[in-house]
């Protein structure tokens, strides 16, 4: 993995100079107490050109570092997610905001009201071919599909659609008004192309071999402008009981992967003792119940530059990337603008030693799964 390339997001000198960060929602401002300057006698032979240089340098290490945000607490700031996906024949655009008042508890979910703007804001999007306007699409109020759940208010957040379908390596600018604050929120992105999966291939016959050991080898050839995977395989087995049958499915992930090259067929490597863990994690010991293994799929999510370094900031902890935690792509407002393809191998099978090793390895002997003999 690549170190990050700082000067081009932030630049920082200590607490004897001063510090500037390239976040599109937070300015540095630096207060000067200029009453409490201490007097300085200046030698008699000195230019009027060396008193000025020695003037403002006293100002600027005796500056102060306080940090005022553009927003005041208690203004809204706006905040939008958008991520194109080529595949479909709608796109969507959600919009809330930042939480009312001060600090909040992360274990408290914010009121309602704080999280909505309850007017109707203009949605739309310009299509460009280098720099060339093409067609632009204008969003309306969606009620139709289920909104996100989790900490935000599932009701609240407003979705917006609008049915084109986004095109690999065009260019596209979301413009959002807000009406009350008088403000314009703007991004713009790259849609990325999607990856050619060369393995798994996608035959039936294809056995996924994930036993201790030998793990597997993902390849594929990326799409253009991608900045972010993740590689799921989707276990589809068979619950059976003395009440009945059941079909479920667990996930073993990857996780993101990014900072790999675009100009080359890419490897990456799932499996071994990873496997078992996450099996062990996600489906449930039930007592009684008698389980079997019946298909695989492999389903590939790749996301544009912008997405790929939003999560790349997320999971670098412990890095100078820490002092952008929050990292945005729109003017004016918090979010992501970029874009998404979900390509997906079905029908595939796990090997008969991942099976056996399924059956009886201690991390998962207890889920009750049968061996590849059927016993």
């Amino acid at each position: 993995m690549n170190k990050p390339n700082l000067s081009s997001n932030f630049f920082r000198v200590t607490r004897h100079g001063f510090r500037f960060f390239s976040s599109v929602f937070r300015l540095p401002i630096f207060l000067c107490i200029f009453d409490r300057a201490p007097r300085i006698k200046f030698p008699d032979n000195m230019s009027t050109r060396q008193i000025s240089i020695l003037v403002l340098l006293t100002t600027i290490l005796t500056a102060c570092t306080e940090e005022v945000n553009i927003y005041s607490k208690g203004q809204p700031v706006p905040v939008v997610y958008c991520l194109l996906d080529p595949t479909a024949s709608t796109q969507y655009v959600r919009i809330g905001r930042s939480y009312q008042g001060g600090e909040t508890d992360a274990r408290i979910p914010p009121e309602p009201d704080s999280t909505v703007w309850n007017i109707p804001h203009e949605v739309y999007m310009e299509e460009y071919i280098g720099d060339v306007r093409g067609n632009t699409y204008r969003f309306e109020p969606d009620d139709n599909i289920k909104k996100d759940s989790g900490f935000f208010p599932v009701a609240n957040l407003r979705i917006y659609s609008s049915a084109f379908k986004a095109e690999p390596g065009k260019t596209y600018q979301l413009y959002v008004f807000f009406p009350d604050l008088n403000k314009m929120v703007s991004a713009k992105v790259l849609v990325h192309g999607a990856p050619d999966i060369v393995d798994p291939l996608p035959l039936s016959i294809r056995k996924i071999n994930f036993e201790t050991g030998q793990p597997f080898v993902i390849r594929w050839t990326p799409g253009a402008n991608t900045g972010v995977y993740e590689m799921i395989f989707r276990i589809y087995y068979r619950d059976s009981s003395a009440s009945g049958e059941e079909f479920n499915s667990a996930d073993y992930s990857s996780g993101g992967v990014f900072d790999l090259k675009t100009d080359q067929l890419q490897e990456y490597t799932m499996g071994g003792p990873a496997f078992f863990t996450a099996m062990a994690k996600n489906i449930r010991v039930i007592p009684g119940i008698i389980r079997e293994v019946i298909s695989v799929e492999f389903i590939m999510i790749s996301g544009g530059s912008d997405l790929g370094f939003h999560y790349r900031m997320d999971v670098e902890t412990g890095s100078n990337f820490t002092s952008l935690g929050e990292y945005s792509n729109f003017r004016n407002a918090l979010g992501i603008f970029s874009s998404r393809i979900i390509t997906r191998v079905p029908n595939l099978s796990l090997s008969p030693v991942t099976i056996d090793e399924l059956a009886r390895n201690e991390k998962t002997a207890a889920l009750g799964f049968k061996d590849s003999k059927g016993e």
